[in-house]
């Protein structure tokens, strides 16, 4: 029997599929989203300042399952020349509101819908670049994230991720997973 020799080389078109492999990976990767860090601010003082009548795109979102009366609304605010997107189960701009007009908002869509009100909105500046780019308003109870998953820098675009913390187990809406 002959003895096989075997070749440790790589053809050169295993080479190229390796290298052009490699180069989606590392552009996946740098365009991959990026959590926005959020501050919370003091309720009362924030909805007394001039932050509190200023005028922002506004979207409304809830939990969905449970009993209904345990769901939350929460609220992202956010600045002109962002766009916000959510795979959750709705996402509904309302126009432009103050975060005053949210909180009287919230008052008014739980009423009507038979939601439990909580009273303790908390408000969190979401920060980008060392700026502040919107606000989060929801319950104690439901944990917003934002994404940046921009790739152009002219066009910066947001992923909105939420969940209820009072739901069994990992039920996140919308954003990246």
């Amino acid at each position: 029997m002959a003895k096989q020799k075997i070749h440790d080389r790589i053809s050169p078109t295993s080479a190229a599929v390796l290298i052009v492999s490699a180069a989606l990976l590392m552009s996946v990767l740098a365009f991959a989203s990026t959590y926005l860090m959020g501050k919370q601010l003091p309720t009362e003082q924030t909805l007394k300042s001039s932050v509190g009548n200023e005028k922002f795109n506004t979207v409304r979102f809830e939990t969905y399952g449970g009993q209904p009366e345990n769901r939350l609304i929460g609220y992202f605010l956010y600045k002109e020349g962002i766009r916000v997107k959510s795979d959750g189960p709705q996402l509904e701009p309302v126009g432009k509101l103050s975060l005053n007009e949210v909180f009287a908002d919230h008052a008014r869509v739980a009423k009507a819908k038979f939601y439990n009100q909580s009273g303790k909105l908390m408000i969190r500046e979401i920060i980008r670049e060392n700026s502040v780019i919107g606000y989060a308003v929801s319950d104690p109870m439901m944990e917003i994230t934002l994404w940046d998953a921009t790739t152009d820098p002219l066009n910066i675009s947001l992923e909105l991720r939420y969940k209820d913390l009072q739901a069994k187990g990992d039920r996140y809406y919308g954003g990246p997973r």
